[in-house]
């Protein structure tokens, strides 16, 4: 696998405030696109990765819903 993941699940509170839930798991796919496609489209997920510039990249996505 080219790129590793920091990935934490989001969970939103009753204010829609969110906080992190959880520790960090460290997933490994060939880019954003494809772990996307590996975490659940139901919940959000906050990543962490350097891409390949070289920049660090920290973000909030949900994951690939099925068809």
């Amino acid at each position: 696998m080219r790129y590793k993941y920091k990935v934490r699940e989001l969970k939103t509170t009753n204010q829609k405030d969110i906080a992190d839930v959880g520790e960090a798991i460290e997933m490994e796919a060939m880019s954003l696109k494809k772990l996307k496609a590996k975490l659940d489209h139901k919940k959000t997920y906050h990543v962490e990765y350097t891409n390949k510039h070289g920049n660090f990249i920290s973000t909030g996505i949900k994951g690939k819903e099925p068809k």
